[in-house]
């Protein structure tokens, strides 16, 4: 299960505008050509406050969203009687790159907690 609710059966034919054009694939190496020129700007915190923004709601007893996203998306995850994630590991498919510690993975937002200029 994918977390998606009343998703169409995977051989329903959804339907297409005949004048949508699907984009040619692009090979790795000229993706990661497109992100570097890509310019990123400067991040502005003024006024910003992260309390301001409450976004882990519980779960189940005291398993709240991010502890819940980090067992489903790890690898060999341990969790603790708290559902914090004590061990295992977590793959981002953007970068290739693997992590060991919870607390070095970021969850994905809906909204930015942060904006740039």
């Amino acid at each position: 299960m994918t977390g998606l609710l009343n998703a169409p059966a995977a051989s329903a034919a959804l339907p297409t505008p005949a004048s949508a054009a699907l984009p040619t694939p692009v090979s790795a190496a000229t993706a990661r050509t497109y992100l570097a020129s890509l310019t990123v700007p400067t991040e502005n915190r003024t006024g910003y406050n992260r309390d301001l923004f409450p976004h882990w709601i519980t779960i189940s007893g005291t398993c709240n969203t991010r502890e819940t996203v980090l067992a489903r998306d790890g690898s060999g995850v341990v969790t603790d009687s708290a559902c914090a994630s004590t061990s295992g590991s977590w793959y981002s498919p953007y970068d290739g790159a693997t992590w060991s510690a919870a607390s070095d993975v970021d969850i994905d937002h809906v909204v930015s907690v942060a904006a740039t200029v």
